[in-house]
């Protein structure tokens, strides 16, 4: 997986045309054998005292790609979409507490209640921001506990912490398939759950940003507004996606993501 994420970014940085893209794969790929084997064993050791227990070989081969990251962005039939990641460092993520800017999200949004920012400064630690670098509060997480491990991997978008049924191979490969668009998430999330945490919710700024104040005018994103729910806010922009993504990528096969929003609107309509 750690290969395929890396042909990843090389696929988006070779793309030619309209497409803005900055990556660090050239400083990654640098990264020596002997580097990794120093940071694995200070994680290792790190690990243990942190959680009791030793850290898996599935889960110490992240840290060859820790700093990696991707932008990408375009404008296409005058809509405006944008995508992918920094990873944020897996030794810290997997045994260290929570860097104070990650911590800092509680205080940011007026929207965590006391047990949610409790939850999110002694109980989680991101692994990878999605998108574009544009502080749009959405990451990767883990659910860190002593009793359970391998951690559980969590969504957290603005104010909003969503399950998963990600292993960091499957998050990465789901990424990977939807080329890493903002909000790709959201395509794998539990339908239930995203109408109940998103149904009476104010819209977060990824989603609002590319849709309106005159910044586009397709038809497809005249009608968000500030007071768009989220739940209608990430239906719409899934469509965005469902259109867009295509035609920008003609290679690849969205099929999945298609279905996905036919499932969800049969949902929402019942």
């Amino acid at each position: 997986m750690i290969n395929k994420v890396l042909d990843f970014v090389a696929y988006l940085k070779a793309k030619p045309g309209f497409y803005s893209v900055e990556d660090n794969l050239d400083e990654t790929l640098d990264f020596s054998e002997k580097a990794f084997n120093f940071i694995a064993s200070e994680t290792k050791e790190d690990f243990i005292y942190k959680w009791d227990r030793e850290i898996t070989d599935e889960d110490l081969k992240w840290l060859r790609i820790s700093s990696l990251k991707l932008d990408w962005e375009l404008t296409l039939e005058n809509i405006y979409l944008y995508g992918g990641f920094k990873n944020w460092g897996f030794s810290d993520a997997l045994a260290f507490p929570p860097q104070p800017d990650y911590k800092s999200i509680a205080c940011e949004h007026e929207f965590f209640n006391e047990e949610e920012k409790r939850f999110l400064k002694e109980e989680t630690n991101l692994f990878c921001k999605s998108a574009h670098g544009m502080g749009d509060g959405t990451y990767g997480i883990f659910h860190r506990t002593k009793e359970k491990y391998p951690f559980d991997i969590l969504y957290l978008d603005n104010g909003r912490f969503f399950k998963t049924n990600f292993n960091l191979d499957s998050y990465y490969q789901a990424m990977i398939d939807s080329m890493a668009v903002c909000g790709w998430q959201y395509f794998y999330l539990n339908f239930e759950e995203i109408k109940t945490k998103c149904g009476d919710f104010k819209v977060g700024y990824w989603l609002l940003y590319p849709y309106t104040e005159g910044l586009i005018e397709s038809p497809l994103g005249r009608n968000i507004t500030r007071k768009t729910s989220r739940l209608d806010a990430v239906f719409h922009h899934m469509e965005v996606c469902v259109y867009l993504l295509p035609k920008i990528f003609p290679d690849k096969d969205f099929s999945y993501h298609k279905q996905r929003l036919e499932d969800f609107k049969i949902f929402l309509n019942k």
